[in-house]
């Protein structure tokens, strides 16, 4: 739906223009680089909402479209690390396990949906066929393009370096936004993305640019502020930067995100030792929610409580909506738990007399879970934290302390942008980006591509390596002679 006006010409030309982009970067840029920059770009900037509707295949929108572009440049440019990265193997087995869930929730849901006037149809191998494709594009594409692109930490420290300077970049559109308010997107591609009473938000606005949501781009301010903190740690940046995020983020006036920075940005900037425990511990919540909310294990009305007495009665009875519609939803999952009642809105609750819709579904994994079910559900959220497990496991053999920070740094990235889809939905596959990333580079852990120093940063340093790579010259002895050093 456009919100506010339609697409115009340049809308439809950013998409035409953007495979031309990325062939410029690619051919300008090592592969990998042009790769990084080619896929967050297209995230952050192309339009959103706008989808070409193809025969057969599902709508395409700028995120597939981006994805399946670089995949084509990476064939053209380095079809090597795409071989190398040995594509549904490793990581990439347990979304075998998603696509496995499509085809058992077509068959398992041969049965419409009747709700008063309304008539929800029955599935059909066509529709597993179709879910399949979107996933792959979607989810596991650019999951699988940020593992063939990170495979040493010399790329993973590329890959930060890069992703801060775009966190930079955007953050001057997020200070524009939150004091002109979110029009950058009507005035460039036409129309909003997105109602614009949902950038109202605390006496001012929360910043959209050219993302879906306030809360995707306060997650992308988020990140960036937390690489700012590894590379001040690293020796790469001021500390003026990071504070200049933080206030960048504070201005995006996301509740979630200022919760998560007040909490661990201070972990991140004043504890010395490297951490692995703490994106271990996300990792196994995101994995075990579905149990442990639908157990009551999480004490909602303890959490509601809290949200009260910090942010005030409104954003408190906000989150206890939320709270109610999920338990309503988790009730319907539990009919069809293994593999869910598949798409068309049949996951949700309806009136049965009048056929109107009753609840309001927010988190990713309460829609994952009624769409795909428990087997839905685990191929796709362990595909984000696997790699939070294996880190926890090989970090003994990270010797490097500048690699130990660098893991760290981007495993709670990782970590959190997965404990973010609890809350809210899946606004594009970044948060399958970070873990990708992480996926790379874990592989590279124990091997001999994990000896690979970190590029020294300026000519003299740089001069340095190299002649402390260099062979050592042979000596010349009496008569000529030449003799082993």
């Amino acid at each position: 739906m456009f919100w506010d006006g339609a697409p115009n010409v340049l809308a439809y030309l950013a998409f035409l223009a953007f495979p031309v982009v990325i062939v410029v970067l690619f051919t300008r840029m090592r592969p990998h680089i042009a790769a990084a920059y080619s896929l967050l770009g297209g995230v952050l900037f192309l339009p959103e909402v706008l989808e070409f509707d193809l025969p057969v295949i599902p709508p395409l929108n700028k995120g597939t479209i981006t994805a399946f572009c670089v995949l084509l440049a990476m064939m053209w440019k380095a079809p090597q690390r795409l071989s190398a990265a040995r594509a549904f193997r490793g990581f990439d087995f347990v979304f075998v396990l998603a696509l496995f869930g499509n085809v058992m929730t077509s068959i398992t849901n041969g049965d419409a949906i009747v709700t008063g006037p309304v008539v929800r149809p029955a599935l059909s191998l066509y529709d597993a066929f179709a879910g399949s494709v979107k996933d792959t594009l979607g989810i596991w594409l650019p999951y699988f393009l940020a593992r063939s692109i990170c495979r040493t930490p010399e790329e993973l420290a590329e890959l930060v370096r890069i992703t801060l300077r775009m966190a930079i970049a955007y953050s001057f559109f997020c200070l524009f936004e939150a004091r002109f308010s979110p029009q950058l997107h009507r005035w460039v591609y036409g129309y909003h993305a997105a109602d614009f009473s949902m950038t109202l938000r605390g006496g001012g606005y929360r910043p959209t640019v050219f993302m879906l949501h306030g809360l995707a781009v306060a997650n992308f301010v988020l990140s960036g502020t937390m690489l700012s903190i590894t590379q001040w740690k690293l020796g790469k940046t001021k500390a003026r930067l990071a504070a200049y995020l933080a206030v960048a983020l504070a201005l995006c006036r996301s509740s979630g995100a200022l919760v998560y920075a007040v909490f661990f940005l201070p972990l991140m900037a004043f504890v010395k030792k490297p951490r692995f425990v703490l994106p271990l511990i996300l990792g196994v919540l995101v994995l075990t929610f579905p149990i442990l909310r639908g157990t009551g294990t999480v004490p909602t009305e303890w959490i509601v409580e809290k949200m009260e007495a910090v942010f005030g009665e409104e954003r408190a009875l906000s989150l206890w909506f939320r709270f109610d519609n999920e338990d309503t939803l988790l009730e319907r999952a539990r009919e069809r738990i293994w593999f869910g009642w598949g798409g068309y809105d049949r996951n949700r609750v309806f009136d049965p007399v009048t056929g109107e819709d009753m609840v309001i579904t927010d988190g990713d994994w309460m829609i994952q879970l009624g769409v795909g079910g428990a087997v839905g559900f685990v191929g796709r959220y362990a595909l984000l934290v696997l790699p939070l497990f294996v880190l926890y496991r090989k970090r003994k053999q990270i010797r490097d302390r500048k690699q130990q920070l660098l893991y760290a740094g981007w495993a709670m990235i990782a970590g959190l942008n997965a404990l973010e889809l609890l809350p809210n939905g899946l606004f594009s596959w970044l948060p399958y980006f970070y873990s990708g990333v992480l996926a790379g580079a874990v592989s590279a852990i124990g091997t001999a591509r994990a000896v690979i120093p970190l590029r020294p940063r300026g000519p003299a340093a740089r001069a340095q390596q190299r002649a402390s790579l260099a062979p050592p010259m042979p000596k010349q002895g009496r008569g000529g002679r030449v003799v082993a050093a």
